[in-house]
């Protein structure tokens, strides 16, 4: 296909958080009102792409995520990320000789080793069995003051299950006979990323000055939590154990493995003035954190990045060709540092535009997000005519993450709408274009095993649907017959192809050569 299409331009549309699935109660995707989708399935070649588990560099059964779903994408290739890179190490047992890990321990006797991150089974942004390893390597080195700071979850969980994972790990620290719940707080405050300094603030106050209501146990502060209405993810500032105040000269090892999460409570320990940015170079404390968060903290990792080059954004540079990557606050960090193989420098010829997520809450409160801004920004770039485009709609997601039914289906509504103006100006300037998605959320919104409101990402496979305009111009006023069955059937065909399949189909249909390092396939061959 070399060199017959290299005047073809391409725009790739991810709807974040949104997969196919054949249930019906509680599928966001099935109740909304989506005429422009049911338009393109019904009139355009699809197919389904896997985007969870072993497809996507992820443990086998492990539910896919943004940031997964975007570096497979992006990169042309299954990255294996850092859940099963660290299981393979405590399995092989390298872990326990990691020398940072070992730096941690020595430096943490006659003093206190504090262990801060997410206490979760969820596997996007921890995993409790490496939180396990980490206590195990701390007995086996002599460790004996070791407090865990505990961040509950319930987004990437059911939304009340903080308690079955402080049991758990209680039960490991009577195993080892050592360490202590010093603090618990949700990750809605320790682990923000949208600058609301004052969230992640109460988190750091919590654990360096104990600010936050006292509590004898664990299960004491989230039983008062959830009888305050309060699920895991916004449980506030609770002091568990007075001793366990972070103090100068501690060791600190963050255990996340996902970065974008723990930069912001990370900086208050590695920044001198958190106000300003100022980082201290003359640090407090011996911090140790288990990936690489951010280059600048220039603290030591337990797993370094792994390098990848030739992803689609090198392509597309090398060849001369350019690229916009578009989103909205929530998801700029995905089409950006994941989609170009967690790289933050721009390339030539590429142009990065972000759009202000809303400051609210949660974004129940305003299911539209800026879906609406993101398609207009869209549309002046189709106008400027890049070589290629990438856009992400992060409604499917970030709405679905509230559990709220009804919000959810008005995102996907919201997101249907601005389809429509996209697609139409994609068509009219002759943009081939991909729709496709990074990971299943809203089309599961209740869990089938309890019946209750599901919060977290799903092991769905996503629509792939290819349009060549030229073949087929979009329709702004349809005539289509797609019905709840056809969609329900579409959802339950086996997927024939996996994320990273992505890169190297559009560097196929704009007429390039694929580097050796992305091997995929074309998906358009097989539609």
């Amino acid at each position: 296909m070399e060199g017959q299409n290299e005047n073809k331009k391409v725009l790739l549309i991810i709807l974040d958080g949104w997969g196919l699935s054949p249930l019906t109660e509680g599928n966001a995707t099935l109740v909304a009102k989506t005429p422009v989708l049911d338009y393109i399935y019904s009139s355009y070649p699809k197919m389904s792409l896997a985007a969870s588990g072993l497809e996507v560099g992820l443990n086998r059964g492990e539910m896919g995520n943004s940031e997964v779903g975007h570096l497979n994408m992006g990169s042309g290739r299954v990255v294996w990320e850092n859940l099963p890179r660290i299981d393979f190490s405590i399995e092989s047992r390298e872990f326990f000789d990691n020398p940072e890990l070992i730096n941690s321990f020595n430096n943490a006797k006659g003093k206190k080793l504090h262990l801060i991150g997410l206490v979760s089974g969820g596997g996007v942004h921890s995993h409790i069995r490496h939180l396990k390893a980490i206590l195990s390597a701390a007995k086996n080195n002599k460790v004996k003051d070791v407090y865990l700071h505990f961040i509950s979850d319930g987004r990437d969980t059911p939304p009340n299950v903080a308690m079955q994972y402080a049991s758990e790990i209680e039960k490991e620290f009577q195993r080892l006979g050592i360490g202590k719940i010093a603090t618990v707080i949700g990750r809605y405050y320790a682990m923000d990323r949208d600058k609301r300094t004052e969230r992640t603030l109460k988190a750091y106050n919590l654990y360096t000055q104990g600010e936050g209501t006292k509590f004898e146990s664990a299960e004491e502060a989230i039983n008062s939590s959830y009888k305050n209405g309060k699920s895991d993810e916004f449980i506030d500032s609770c002091l568990i154990d007075e001793n366990g105040v972070v103090a100068p000269g501690d060791s600190i090892l963050f255990f996340n493995f996902r970065a974008d999460r723990m930069r912001q409570i990370v900086e208050t320990f590695v920044i001198d003035n958190y106000k300003t940015l100022t980082i201290d170079t003359n640090q407090k404390y011996h911090i140790v954190s288990m990936t690489q968060y951010e280059k600048s903290y220039a603290v030591p990792v337990l797993f370094k990045p792994v390098d990848l080059n030739n992803v689609l954004a090198d392509v597309l540079e090398a060849n001369g060709k350019t690229q916009y990557h578009i989103a909205e606050t929530e998801k700029y960090a995905h089409v950006t540092y994941f989609f170009n193989g967690g790289r933050e420098d721009r390339h030539k010829g590429e142009t990065q535009v972000m759009i202000p997520s809303p400051k609210v809450a949660t974004y129940n409160l305003q299911p539209e997000m800026s879906a609406f801004e993101v398609a207009n920004e869209t549309v002046k770039a189709i106008e400027a005519q890049p070589d290629f485009i990438v856009v992400n709609f992060a409604n499917g997601d970030m709405v679905g993450h509230t559990g709220n039914m009804q919000a959810t289906i008005l995102a996907c509504e919201a997101v249907d709408k601005c389809l429509a103006k996209v697609l139409a100006k994609a068509s009219e300037l002759g943009y081939n274009t991909i729709v496709t998605a990074d990971h299943g959320n809203c089309e599961i919104m209740i869990d089938p095993a309890s019946n209750q409101p599901s919060t977290e990402h799903t092991t769905s496979p996503v629509p792939f649907v290819y349009m060549d305009f030229s073949e087929k111009p979009f329709e702004t006023s349809p005539s289509y017959s797609y019905s709840k069955e056809d969609l329900i059937a579409y959802s339950a065909e086996p997927y024939r192809g996996v994320l990273s399949d992505i890169s190297s189909t559009v560097i196929e249909i704009m007429g390039l050569s694929c580097p050796p390092e992305i091997a995929g396939v074309n998906l358009t061959d097989g539609i």
